[in-house]
C-alpha cells in the first residue's frame, strides 16, 4: 500500500512523524522478534529522489534506504528490544550489557547546517540514553552514505551466518 502525506516542513513537526514512525517500527520488532537488527540484515544506505519514509518490513523488503527511516528503524529496534539491539562495537555495548535493559530510551533527531528558519538539506540521527549517558548513532553513515563505505563492525557481521547474525539474545 502507498500513502502519501503532504505537510508544509516543519521541522518540530518532522522529528514528531519520524519518531512516531520509531514507535511503529517498535511494535513490529516486539511482535515480529525474530526480524534481522539494521546493521545485520544487509540494508545499506541509498539517497532517494523523493522523500518517502518506509517502516522496517518496507526497508527490510528492499534492502537500502536514507537517512530517515534507517534511523527510526534504529530507534524503533532500540525501543523494542533494549539491550538486545546493541552489539559489540556499538556505542554503550559495555553499559547496556551491564544493566540489561528491556527498552532503551531513543529517538531520531534532525542535524544540519541550515540557518533556523531557512529551509535546507536535513539529516537524521539517532540518540538513546543509558544510565545516565547520552549515545548517538548515524546510521546512514554506518551504511555507507560516505562514499559507499559500510562501517567495518558491520561489514563483520554481514560476513556472519544468517543464524548467528540474526539472533537478537
Amino acid at each position: 500500500m502507498r500513502i502519501t502525506l503532504r505537510i508544509a516542513f516543519d521541522e518540530r513537526g518532522a522529528v514528531r512523524l519520524l519518531n512516531w514512525l520509531a514507535q511503529e517500527n517498535a511494535r513490529i520488532w516486539a511482535e515480529q522478534p525474530g526480524l534481522p537488527l539494521l546493521y545485520d540484515s544487509g540494508v545499506i544506505y541509498r539517497l532517494e529522489q523523493d522523500e518517502t519514509w518506509t517502516d522496517t518490513l518496507t526497508m527490510l523488503s528492499q534492502g537500502w534506504e536514507d537517512c530517515d527511516s534507517l534511523a527510526a528503524a534504529r530507534a524503533g529496534e532500540l525501543l523494542a528490544l533494549g539491550h538486545k539491539a546493541l552489539r559489540e562495537g556499538d556505542a554503550g555495548f559495555s553499559e547496556a550489557q551491564r544493566l540489561k535493559p528491556k527498552s532503551i530510551e531513543a529517538e531520531v533527531y534532525l542535524t544540519t547546517r541550515t540557518r533556523p528558519g531557512v529551509p535546507g538539506l536535513y539529516h537524521c540521527v539517532v540518540r538513546y540514553k543509558l544510565g545516565w549517558r547520552w549515545y548517538t548513532d548515524d546510521p546512514s553513515a554506518r551504511l555507507g552514505m560516505n562514499g559507499g563505505q559500510i562501517d567495518p563492525i558491520v561489514k563483520r557481521r554481514w560476513a556472519q551466518p544468517p543464524e548467528l547474525r540474526w539472533r537478537t539474545a
